[in-house]
């Protein structure tokens, strides 16, 4: 049955059309995952005639932009970032778009090592490799200190007892673009192809990308299929550790790289007028430098738990990724709700799972709320610890990053829009992030045993935004 162009049929059909370009534009994820793209998922899905990127705006041009503001709870990571989009799309069903991003990080953020109950001091290169500059003594509490015996200069700052060990002072700044083109390919496919670039302060990245998807069945079922391929660069501000050295204030070793390469395919189908449903296979593999060189870990005595050394964490050169994902567009009644789910799994060891549930409840011709909510619970990578214990071998790999380890995590929102216009709608978005996980792990030594071990992050953000089309 194909769906025809009115009333709810037409949200259905819009849609489809969204779910489809949502594959096609598919990317496996990233090694180096940034607080913002953890936390903020924009989604943009009006109603009735003003769907953005379905073919309804077709022959106008439409504009995207929004901001978003971010932070997390304790003073740790704050950031801001505006994005603008343009999609021209054509008479003919070809689409080209161009997404601007810049956003800016400030705060502290975990270093890897475990809390005490004495204060801890935390000794870093003070210079880039190649320079003599040093940093800016009072940046984010630091202090710009000489080794005695060494004349190494080196930057120092300290961890106050019974807190979580933090990098204060830090700054990033990042600019994006992405670029797509998408247009028919005969009567009942259509193709993709893509681009994006990625700059900051120590890292670099670059990825194209390819789809297709072709319908059936009256144009009710669509099946589609992306491949992209990125290449990151890392570049530390004082360079690349050696893993498992111990934390100084030596300049490191040069800039190191990863590739990725993903494929997702899917199919999305059309249940009944007021039903559309969507399930995606992706798979991707990373193969390079996979370690953050900014974390580190405790090494700790084995009976008192206070720490002895600090050394540089160790990640594999290897990632397989797979998910399965199931998404849902359900009219009921008056309202639009979204529902979905996603399995995911990566030869490190973890194992998540998502549950996610949204509902657009309009008011009037103009105004909509959407509530919504997301699940999140992830299995600990192999190779996490949250501290060694000093004396025993060394594993192959050893991370404390909270990122890898165990926690569940709930985020709560709220979307609030306004139609200006037939083509047009501005919007706000709130969302409460709170993380969970075991805070005194059973077998710590010590006084180890009494310090929360647990770094997950409690988060707010909150998105304005305005979208309209003109021919």
């Amino acid at each position: 049955m194909q769906l025809m162009r009115s009333g709810r049929n037409r949200q259905i059909s819009s849609a489809l059309g969204l779910l489809t370009a949502n594959l096609l534009s598919a990317v496996a994820a990233h090694a180096q995952e940034r607080p913002v793209d953890q936390i903020a998922q924009t989604v943009t899905t009006t109603q009735d005639d003003y769907d953005p990127g379905s073919d309804l705006a077709t022959g106008r041009t439409r504009i995207d932009s929004s901001v978003l503001f971010y932070q997390e709870a304790g003073g740790r990571v704050k950031a801001t970032e505006p994005v603008t989009s343009f999609t021209l799309n054509g008479s003919d069903g070809e689409t080209l778009n161009l997404k601007l991003t810049s956003d800016t990080l400030t705060g502290a953020t975990p270093n890897g090592a475990a809390p005490w109950s004495q204060d801890q001091v935390f000794t870093t290169p003070a210079h880039a490799p190649g320079t003599t500059a040093t940093v800016t003594g009072a940046s984010g509490g630091s202090r710009i200190v000489t080794i005695p015996g060494t004349g190494t200069v080196a930057r120092q700052y300290t961890a106050p007892a019974n807190t979580l060990p933090v990098d204060s002072g830090f700054r990033d700044q990042r600019y994006a673009v992405d670029i797509g083109y998408s247009s028919p390919l005969g009567a009942a496919s259509r193709y993709s192809l893509g681009g994006s670039y990625s700059d900051e302060r120590d890292y670099r990245s670059f990825s194209v990308n390819a789809g297709l998807s072709r319908d059936f069945n009256h144009r009710n079922t669509t099946v589609s299929a992306a491949l992209d391929y990125e290449y990151d660069q890392s570049a530390p501000i004082f360079g690349t550790p050696t893993p498992f050295t111990e934390m100084n204030a030596d300049v490191k070793g040069g800039d190191r790289s990863k590739s990725v390469i993903g494929l997702v395919a899917g199919v999305t189908q059309v249940m009944n007028r007021y039903w559309l449903t969507q399930l995606n296979y992706s798979v991707g593999r990373s193969t390079g430098y996979q370690t953050d060189p900014y974390k580190i870990i405790s090494v700790v005595d084995g009976v008192s738990g206070a720490p002895i050394r600090y050394l540089y964490e160790g990640r594999p050169d290897n990632r397989l990724r797979q998910s399965v994902f199931w998404g849902n567009k359900v009219a009921l009644g008056p309202t639009f709700a979204d529902f979905s789910a996603r399995a995911y799994h990566d030869d490190w060891g973890i194992t998540s799972y998502t549950v996610s549930l949204s509902d657009r409840i309009p008011f009037g011709q103009r105004f909509y709320l959407e509530p919504g909510v997301r699940y999140y619970n992830q299995g600990a990578a192999d190779f996490f610890h949250n501290y060694l214990i000093d004396g025993q071998p060394l594993p192959s790999f050893a991370s404390s990053d909270s990122r890898l380890g165990k926690f569940s995590a709930i985020t709560a929102g709220l979307k609030l829009g306004f139609r200006i216009t037939r083509y047009s709608e501005i919007y706000f978005q709130y969302e409460d992030y709170r993380q969970s996980g075991t805070t005194h792990p059973a077998g710590a030594p010590g006084g180890l045993a009494d310090q929360n071990l647990f770094g997950g992050v409690n988060a707010t953000s909150a998105i304005i935004g305005l979208s309209f089309a003109f021919r």
